[in-house]
């Protein structure tokens, strides 16, 4: 699967109930339909997952090319999920 290139932002709100999340060309990736309350934190999540994603992948190689951090597994299995759930 692949996603719309980072960077994302959050576009001026068209109301208080709708946030658009726009890439680098300001063309929507995604539109955010509040169903109660807006929440300007759940948008910058949303719009920080391409940049998180990537952080994931770099975080990850640092177990290939540095054997000794294996002993922080759970580290792994995190990373790995994350990845897993966003690919």
């Amino acid at each position: 699967m692949t996603h719309t290139p980072a960077p994302w932002h959050i576009s001026e709100a068209r109301s208080t109930k709708v946030d658009l999340i726009d890439n680098a060309q300001n063309h929507a990736v995604g539109e955010i339909v509040w169903a109660d309350v807006r929440n300007p934190a759940d948008a910058k999540l949303i719009a920080a997952a391409p940049d998180l994603l990537e952080a994931c992948r770099e975080a990850l190689s640092l177990f290939d090319n540095y054997p000794e951090t294996w002993e922080c597994i759970g580290t792994y299995q995190v990373l790995m999920n994350a990845i897993r759930k966003a690919t």
